[in-house]
């Protein structure tokens, strides 16, 4: 009997990584398909599509709402609003429901993807958007990790969230320490080199802020370190921010 223990035991240590794994939800924003289309009118503040999105349930589920895009054009003060529709209620939803991606431009971020479904609002309730409606308004649920490299040329660079990470020399949390860092003076440039939520990235470490200094680059760096760093989290999101607003 003790020998059977051991050996459900065993097989529970052997297979717990491969599980937790699989429980690492995809996260990430809802952004339309065509790149030149996220800085006009049309998609303007709130990136959502003029009719709006049809909200389920569940996956699969039933119809139980809409987020849609009002535009007022008679309110000089910010004409952009943006409802959850039910059957039992209207609510303008704030700025605070989305994540900001650029000057003034924010897109709607989902939690969870499932059976080709993707969860938003989570704060709001239960409410998923079903990806194939999604494509027919050139919409897609781009995950984190695949957004944060298609950005990382065009922004400044990317930074460590409170309280901080870890940079390590291999893509895992048992690998030996390169170095911890936090703050916007460690600014963080990623390669193509990714591992599940892991990436390869060089970070440079400045004296002073590249925004707020007369130091020319090559004063101004004081040294460069390299390792992997685990830039998505165990619910799918990222590790990382950016100044959306540039300097």
């Amino acid at each position: 009997m003790l020998r059977s223990w051991y050996k459900i035991i065993f097989l529970f240590l052997a297979i717990a990584p491969f599980f937790l794994k699989a429980q690492t939800k995809e996260a990430g924003l809802l952004l339309p398909t065509v790149d030149s289309l996220r800085y006009t009118n049309e998609y303007c503040c709130i990136l959502s599509p003029k009719n709006g999105f049809k909200l389920y349930n569940a996956p699969n589920g039933k119809v139980v709402g809409t987020l849609q895009l009002e535009i007022r054009e008679n309110d000089n003060q910010s004409p952009y609003f943006i409802y959850l529709t039910t059957t039992e209620d209207k609510e303008q939803l704030a700025t605070d429901n989305f994540k900001l991606i650029g000057n003034e431009i924010y897109a709607i971020p989902f939690y969870e993807k499932r059976n080709s479904f993707v969860r938003i609002l989570v704060d709001k309730g239960n409410y998923w958007i079903a990806e194939k409606e999604l494509n027919k308004i050139h919409f897609t649920a781009k995950s984190w990790i695949n957004f944060l490299l298609e950005e990382n040329e065009k922004v400044l660079g990317y930074y460590a969230k409170a309280p901080g990470l870890r940079i390590r020399k291999e893509p895992t949390t048992s690998s030996d320490l390169v170095e911890a860092i936090r703050g916007d003076l460690f600014e963080i440039k990623l390669s193509n080199e990714i591992k599940g939520q892991w990436c390869k990235v060089s970070v440079t470490k400045y004296k002073e802020h590249p925004c707020e200094t007369d130091l020319e680059d090559k004063d101004n760096i004081e040294r460069i370190i390299e390792g992997w760093m685990k830039i998505i989290d165990d619910n799918g999101d990222s590790n990382l921010w950016y100044y959306a607003k540039g300097c």
